[in-house]
């Protein structure tokens, strides 16, 4: 009855995670911003705690928050390509309009790659206060709380947005902050195989014949140049920086949108290049032998020791960890989480079965939460991404998105002592 019970309980839910069509993705164009999509506004309501639990741990790993793109450069070059045709008088009237709301955007993002948007601050403290409206009695006066992230500062910034909104809560709550090398080994890990995949790329060739196949500049610069000689780039490499810059605006709340340049078409198509990159190169694809998925295993290992460590020592409290999407998505991918699992290895048919978006938005998130029974002799435990909850992989429980913790233990160590291929 208990395995009957959990597949009743998920259908709806693995249905939902795994349905990305091309309909789906032409209809609407922020989904095209893939790993660049703001998070979620609307957040499924949790199902209720089992009658006589109470939260007592939650283990978190935090992507950042909404950012500026990675470097200046992202938007300048941009910018010195419209710039450069504008003299010449080489722009279109639709080519001058680009300019134009480059040069704006340029303006605001001069000094500001890699760092945090305002809209980024607002996501971490937003999912804070949803943890503590859930779990308030794991941030009492006598919690044990610690928070870390990577040496980024978009990182440690969404990391004081957190806690700030931790104290807010309870002031009086004593909460250790960290941002340092010593830590990266686990938030931001990579081992020797995954290291050697990135530096030799034996797919390489793979993805340069997708991207080629799926980025078709034709029409989008000839809308843009009266004379694509002009450009002094490749005309798909220019394409593709406007994509990103397109795609980014979201985040920065600045009213301005590129997203109209592109036909819808070309959007899915730009998205699907993205796509099939940031899934190679982080995920489950079958291609890179599981290196990157193996590369979690510190992370999980880190999950799991700091929750004994925790029921050991009698204590409550909250872990709290603030890294990067080249974290999230091989440790939900480890998780086998149903929406980060698909493994396609035709980069046309992987929007079928993975959606970057899905797994891993601006200010994405992994959560392991654990409750005790009020006669302190049992506990469970639930897992989240993105604060939805998921279900373990070949873990029976009668009280899905719940489990026994002995239950969920075995599974973690289980994941963990077994090679992902």
């Amino acid at each position: 009855m208990r395995l009957i019970a959990i597949l009743v309980a998920t259908l709806p839910a693995v249905v939902s995670w795994g349905q990305t069509t091309r309909e789906i993705m032409l209809a609407d164009s922020l989904k095209c911003a893939g790993l660049y999509i703001p998070y979620p506004d609307c957040i499924d309501e949790p199902t209720p705690v089992p009658s006589g639990y109470i939260p007592f741990y939650v283990s978190h790993y935090g992507r950042h928050g909404s950012r500026y793109l990675g470097d200046d450069n992202d938007y300048f070059r941009v910018y010195d390509e419209l710039n450069a045709a504008e003299q010449s008088g080489s722009l279109t009237s639709r080519g001058k309009d680009l300019f134009h709301r480059v040069t704006r955007i340029w303006d605001d993002a001069r000094g500001r790659g890699g760092q945090l948007a305002p809209l980024g601050y607002r996501q971490h403290r937003d999912i804070a206060s949803r943890l503590l409206k859930e779990c308030g009695p794991v941030f009492d006066d006598s919690a044990r709380v610690t928070a870390v992230s990577t040496v980024f500062m978009r990182c440690a910034h969404s990391m004081f947005a957190f806690v700030d909104r931790i104290r807010q809560y309870n002031p009086a709550l004593d909460v250790s902050m960290e941002s340092s090398e010593r830590n990266m080994n686990v938030l931001s890990h990579l081992n020797v195989d995954a290291i050697a995949f990135n530096k030799d790329n034996p797919v390489k060739s793979k993805q340069e014949e997708f991207r080629n196949r799926k980025i078709v500049p034709t029409r989008f610069t000839s809308s843009i140049f009266k004379d694509v000689s002009a450009l002094r780039v490749p005309a798909r490499d220019f394409m593709w920086w406007v994509y990103l810059v397109a795609i980014d605006l979201p985040n920065l709340e600045t009213g301005e949108s590129l997203f109209d340049f592109f036909t819808s078409e070309e959007l899915f198509d730009l998205w699907q290049v993205f796509n099939y990159d940031y899934y190679t190169c982080h995920s489950v694809n079958p291609d890179n032998e599981g290196v990157f998925i193996e590369s979690a295993k510190p992370l999980l290992a880190d999950f799991l020791d700091c929750a004994d460590g925790y029921i050991s020592r009698g204590e409550h409290g909250a872990t709290l960890r603030f890294g990067h999407d080249s974290s999230v998505i091989p440790l939900a991918g480890l998780l086998r989480f149903p929406v980060a699992a698909g493994r396609e290895s035709d980069p046309s048919c992987l929007y079928k079965v993975y959606a970057d978006y899905r797994v891993s938005p601006m200010a994405s998130n992994i959560q392991m939460r654990l409750y005790r029974s009020s006669d302190g002799r049992d506990i469970i435990v639930k897992f989240m991404l993105n604060e939805q909850e998921m279900p373990l992989p070949d873990t029976v429980t009668d009280i899905f998105p719940y489990y026994r913790w002995e239950d969920a233990r075995a599974t973690l160590c289980r994941l963990l002592d077994t090679p992902y291929r």
